[in-house]
This record gives C-alpha cells, sequence and structure tokens, in this order.
C-alpha cells in the first residue's frame, strides 16, 4: 500500500474522486487515513478501552445524543439495537483514548456514518484518525481550529466564487453560522447519504482541503446567480437556505462535479492558514 501511495498516488486520487466501490470501501478508507497502521500498532488496545469507565457526566452526554443520531435508520432506531450499542462504544474509548479533548456532539453523527460502513473497532481507528489527524483540535474546548478555518473559507469564497463571497459579506453571514456543522459533522448531517459517502472518499484521500472544496460548491450552487442571490436578500434568509439545502445541492450529481471544478490546493491552504495565523498574532501583539 505505502509503494502504491508513493508511485501510483495520481491514480488513487483519481479513483476516490470517482467513487470507492462499496466493496472495498470500508478498507480503503482504512489504508487512506492511515487507521490501519495505529491498529496495528496497538493490539489489544479497543478492547482495553471497552473494558474501562469513563466519569458518569461524560457517558450520560454520550448516551442522551445516541437517540438522537440518525433515528432514520434501521441501524440506530432502538436504544437496544447492536447500532446504538456500537456507537456508545466507539465515542466511549475515544473519550478515553484523547481525554484532553474529550466528547462533542459532533462526533456522534461521524462516529455512526463510519459503523454504516465498518466494524466498531475499525470505526473507533477511524474516529482517532479524523479527530487526532485530519481535524486537530476540532472538538476541543473553544473550537479554536474551526474559527481559524472559518476565516480560510471566507478567504477562499472570495477567491474562488468572489460573487457569492461579496454577498454574503455584505450580508454580514459569518461562515461560522453554516460551516459548523458541516465541517464538524463532515456533512453526515447534511448532504444525502450516497453523496456523503463520496466526499469521504475524497476526504480520506486528499484531506481537509475537500471539506473547503465541497462548502464552496454549496455555496455556488445556492447563491451562484444573481437570481438565486436575489431570492435570499438577507441574512436570514440565507440561514434558514444554508441549514436547509435545496436538492440539486446535496447530491453527488450536481454537487460534486462543481467540487472538482474548484481550484482550491494544498499550497494553497497552507498559505492562507500562515496567512490567518499571522492576522492574528497581530491582533493580539
Amino acid at each position: 500500500w505505502d509503494k502504491t501511495m508513493k508511485h501510483r498516488s495520481d491514480k488513487v486520487k483519481e479513483r476516490c474522486r470517482k467513487g470507492i466501490p462499496q466493496s472495498v470501501r470500508a478498507k480503503a478508507w482504512m489504508l487512506l487515513s492511515g487507521a490501519e497502521t495505529m491498529k496495528k500498532r496497538s493490539p489489544g488496545q479497543y478492547d482495553e478501552l471497552l473494558s474501562m469507565t469513563v466519569d458518569d457526566k461524560v457517558m450520560d452526554e454520550i448516551q442522551k445524543d445516541l437517540h438522537r443520531t440518525f433515528p432514520e435508520y434501521e441501524m440506530f432506531k432502538s436504544p437496544l439495537g447492536y447500532g446504538q450499542a456500537d456507537l456508545c462504544s466507539i465515542l466511549k474509548c475515544y473519550v478515553l483514548h484523547n481525554p484532553v479533548v474529550g466528547y462533542c456532539q459532533a462526533m456522534a453523527p461521524v462516529a455512526a456514518c463510519l459503523l454504516m460502513v465498518m466494524p466498531a473497532e475499525d470505526a473507533f481507528w477511524m474516529m482517532v484518525t479524523v479527530c487526532d489527524n485530519y481535524l486537530p483540535n476540532y472538538y476541543a474546548k473553544g473550537l479554536a481550529q474551526l474559527q481559524l478555518d472559518a476565516d480560510i473559507l471566507r478567504s477562499l469564497v472570495l477567491k474562488t466564487v468572489p460573487d457569492v463571497g461579496k454577498h454574503l459579506q455584505s450580508l454580514d453571514v459569518h461562515p461560522l453560522l453554516y460551516m459548523t456543522e458541516w465541517f464538524m459533522c463532515l456533512y453526515t448531517r447534511t448532504l444525502e447519504w450516497s453523496c456523503v459517502l463520496r466526499v469521504l472518499d475524497m476526504f480520506f484521500c486528499e484531506g481537509v482541503k475537500v471539506l473547503f472544496r465541497v462548502a464552496g460548491a454549496i455555496l455556488q450552487l445556492t447563491l451562484g446567480t444573481s437570481q438565486q442571490r436575489a431570492q435570499y436578500p438577507g441574512l436570514m434568509e440565507v440561514s434558514v437556505m444554508l441549514r436547509k439545502l435545496p436538492d440539486e445541492a446535496i447530491t453527488s450529481e450536481y454537487l460534486l462535479p462543481q467540487c472538482l471544478k474548484l481550484n482550491i490546493t494544498s499550497k494553497d491552504m497552507a498559505r492562507r492558514h500562515a496567512q490567518q495565523l499571522e492576522k492574528k498574532a497581530n491582533g493580539h501583539a
């Protein structure tokens, strides 16, 4: 696998963008994310964490969220079913694995999505890579990284879809108003299920820039024309629409081609990240 990624990474990226076949998706995500390596390096750790206990207050928070997480799916309907039990186990084990971050409500739909694709132990290791590697500090108290990425998203929207960026800016629509759930839940509560899987295929291959591309594509599809912007002329109208997106913004057929058109590179992301850090440092000086 390491040789494949080293010598044929473009081929792998191309395959992920076209969609990973369902039959190999679980294994592919484990390999792409590095979760497979983590699991092999720590044999028995998941079972060991399962046997431990967490603070009662944290456990209460986790259990309150179980029935709210995708109740429309058969797997998570019953409090006595294996779905809610496995979801509880994964979230509890992550808290024990990383007590500094602890539990955040947005983790539950991500863990549930992973559980619908793979067994509980593998889903746990995937959660570790998401929370610790892909989105470090996203779920920690204060959400500092999310706030930084909100500033980066605003600058990227102004660059890639300038008319939309100017419209949002004129209405004082801050990215945190709409992108918090999108990013923290990896679009699992936003997009059609088949589209979620396709986005995650790309996310585990290419990283966090995929979340920015998807956000830009959604904004382009919903506010890209002057007629659309006229339809949502105020802060309230835009906010309501971005919380309940129209069908053309949440399906693979429309969203993914638009997503791939946006020119957002890792280098651009790194440069904008550095710029925002410098701004914040100067602001505190």
